[in-house]
């Protein structure tokens, strides 16, 4: 794969992520708990049909100067107990209104930093849940650790309740690095979790690197990567850095003279790419590898991977409930975000109240183009005839100007466009935000635009 820095100049600018359409910067603050509540009434006419359920768990000892995540910062872990009464409040009112459609396929703990809790906390939650829920033994049951704080009594707990899937912060393993964005995780940490892990039987293993960190160069990266590969995950997931201390204050403490130029951040990415296609994982979406035998890449192969809020999966599940502080959900035509400060978010509870702090209403044309956004971010391909089939629209007269705009990347060898699909291309899948921005109604418009991170 090359790319030239002239392809980087023109293509590499602020642009969403698409873990939704239209983007949070368009939901507005007038959608609140009287329209969520009709969201969740009109779902719980679907009784049969399962779920997908997020957990966000704030709470973190130190914050990482990097870090993007809504967290709170505490070492007080008696924090805690106050935190899971408001959540068990917030699961009762959504189960209530919910009604008989309790069927869960997809469980999601994320955060923050979920085991911040104790072995018996994280018990607690769960039974919370299962008062409540019920959630299928096929069901995808996953959470976020983080290796300098989970030891092996947390890690046997939730093996116990039933988690079946890990994802492990590493971010870098390079001294250099973690020194200068404000982590110490040693290598022989992270490997006493996978070893522990792989005794308890975890069914899948993910690790999360970043590119563009401060002090990276090519050489202490490739380390850092060869030592991952060594690990052997299941999955590895690659992340862009965003550096937005305009809006996180905490990132001013990154010196940007020892940020990466946008050119030497493609090569680190583009090394992360070769060395773990050469060690046998398979591209999944945009920034996500998989082993040949995992099931996200069977359904690459078979072009039906889905990704939401909770990243990529195979999980058929078209609502998610998003539940705590900060959470995000989508339900029916509508996507909700609670309130991100705790104490706001508590007070809402307190008083009865949904916790929902704004969202939007999706229109026709946002579902449409919301459809398309995703086939492309995830499988890389748009059939005109299975969009034709799905909206009885058709896709060459619906979207003319979109594909007029497509032929700029189709000089540049980003898609093939025929009379039946329009396919990215291998260079293309680096720039597939850029792409996928052709069909966003929105982003001409959106002011608030430069507050998204880079492509590439």
């Amino acid at each position: 794969m090359y790319i030239t820095p002239e392809l980087l100049e023109r293509h590499d600018k602020p642009g969403p992520r698409y873990t939704s359409y239209p983007t949070a910067p368009e939901w507005h603050s007038d959608f609140s708990e009287p329209e969520y509540g009709r969201a969740l009434h009109i779902a719980s006419h679907h009784p049969g049909k399962p779920v997908a359920l997020y957990i966000h768990i704030p709470f973190c000892e130190n914050r990482c100067w990097y870090c993007g995540c809504n967290v709170v910062i505490s070492k007080k872990p008696e924090i805690v107990e106050g935190f899971l009464d408001h959540i068990e409040m917030e699961l009762a009112q959504v189960a209530d209104m919910l009604e008989k459609r309790t069927l869960i396929s997809q469980l999601h703990w994320g955060g923050g930093t979920p085991t911040y809790l104790t072995p018996i906390q994280m018990a607690r939650l769960y039974q919370a849940i299962t008062d409540r829920f019920t959630i299928l033994r096929s069901a995808e049951i996953a959470i976020e650790v983080d290796p300098r704080v989970t030891d092996f009594a947390r890690l046997n707990m939730l093996r116990t309740l039933g988690f079946n899937r890990i994802s492990l912060g590493v971010q870098d393993f390079t001294p250099e690095v973690q020194r200068a964005i404000g982590r110490n995780q040693t290598l022989k940490q992270t490997q006493a979790l996978v070893d522990s892990a792989r005794k308890l039987r975890f069914k899948s293993l993910n690790i999360d690197l970043i590119y563009g960190l401060p002090k990276q160069t090519l050489g202490l990266w490739e380390d850092s990567l060869s030592s991952v590969i060594e690990l052997s995950p299941d999955r590895v997931a690659i992340y862009s850095y965003a550096h937005l201390p305009d809006s996180l204050k905490h990132q001013r403490k990154i010196n940007t003279d020892d940020l990466p130029d946008p050119h030497s951040k493609f090569a680190l990415m583009a090394l992360a790419r070769e060395k773990l296609l050469s060690a046998g994982y398979i591209s999944i979406g945009m920034d996500h590898f998989a082993k040949a035998e995992d099931e996200l890449a069977t359904a690459v192969k078979e072009g039906r991977l889905g990704r939401n809020f909770m990243g990529y999966t195979t999980v058929d599940a078209e609502d998610m409930i998003g539940i705590g502080p900060s959470a995000i959900g989508r339900i029916g035509g509508v996507f909700n975000q609670n309130e991100k400060r705790l104490f706001k978010y508590y007070r809402a509870l307190d008083t009865n109240s949904l916790a929902t702090q704004c969202g939007t209403e999706l229109s026709g044309d946002d579902i449409v183009r919301s459809w398309v956004i995703q086939q492309l971010m995830c499988n890389f391909i748009v059939s005109f005839e299975s969009f034709e089939t799905k909206f009885e629209i058709e896709f060459a007269s619906y979207f003319s100007t979109e594909l007029i705009s497509l032929r700029y990347f189709e000089a540049d060898r980003f898609v093939v466009i025929d009379n039946e699909k329009i396919t990215v291309t291998p260079v293309g899948q680096v720039f597939i935000r850029n792409i996928a921005m052709v069909f966003d109604a929105y982003l001409d418009s959106n002011s608030a635009r430069d507050l998204y991170s880079r492509t590439v």
